[in-house]
């Protein structure tokens, strides 16, 4: 499998699969959910709210993900994760098994061979840019993912992108610029 970093908004960036992080409330409030608020309308929230309705709650818990395509989008999956708390606290084992969880599915729905990520709680969330790194890394160099053809870690923000591109490069970390 090729892993790339992209100077990209994640929902850009082509692929079977869209791996991102929202809240407990699975609000499309700021990053990648306002972002795909923004591109596909409304009908985004309306479904995350109707998955957590019909599951008779108001909140995901910490650690869980939902997988659903809203109409108009163009992906074969959309992981919508839950790695932090209500406090936007984390731990950096707790993302990576978000992230291990989503590639898992990924791998059972069959059919994805690209995969474009966000850098998971590391926004609202309180997992440092550098931790996401290095576990992606570890989770992207696992073979038991290597029937994908590409995962893309998309950063938009330039100056971050240019820190990643200097750790990535420091730290041999396997993920390569595009």
């Amino acid at each position: 499998m090729r892993c790339l970093i992209k100077n990209i908004d994640v929902v850009d960036e082509p692929a079977d699969a869209l791996i991102y992080s929202t809240n407990v409330s699975l609000n499309c409030s700021g990053g990648v959910g306002s972002a795909l608020l923004s591109r596909y309308g409304k009908v985004v929230q309306t479904d995350l709210h109707g998955l957590l309705t019909s599951s008779g709650r108001r909140f995901a818990n910490q650690g869980e993900w939902f997988q659903h395509v809203s109409a108009g989008m163009p992906y074969q999956a959309v992981f919508h994760n839950v790695p932090c708390d209500g406090w936007y606290d984390t731990t950096p084992e707790k993302v990576e098994g978000v992230l291990r969880d989503c590639l898992k599915e990924c791998l059972r729905l069959g059919g994805i061979g690209t995969i474009a990520t966000s850098a998971l709680a590391t926004g609202y969330g309180h997992l440092s840019f550098d931790d996401y790194l290095r576990l992606a890394a570890r989770v992207f160099a696992d073979p038991a993912y290597g029937s994908f053809d590409r995962v893309t870690l998309c950063i938009a923000d330039g100056p971050s992108y240019e820190e990643a591109l200097k750790m990535i490069e420091s730290e041999f970390l396997g993920i390569h610029p595009a």
